[in-house]
């Protein structure tokens, strides 16, 4: 009989970007608009800013 098993088995990590209650409600994305327009209402769940195509929030420098 064979020694090999029918499945290999590979362990992951998976990381899941969530809304952070403490980051700011009203930072601004590098899109001008503001950190929760990134998510979901009432859920939170990271779906991209509601008024652009900007899917991933990055604070916008004071300087811009």
């Amino acid at each position: 009989m064979c020694e090999e098993k029918p499945y290999l088995f590979v362990d992951k990590v998976v990381q899941v970007r969530n809304y952070n209650i403490n980051y700011g409600d009203h930072r601004i994305c590098q899109c001008g608009h503001p950190y929760y327009s990134h998510f979901s209402q009432p859920e939170m769940i990271p779906l991209g800013c509601e008024f652009c195509q900007c899917y991933v929030f990055m604070e916008k420098e004071n300087d811009e």
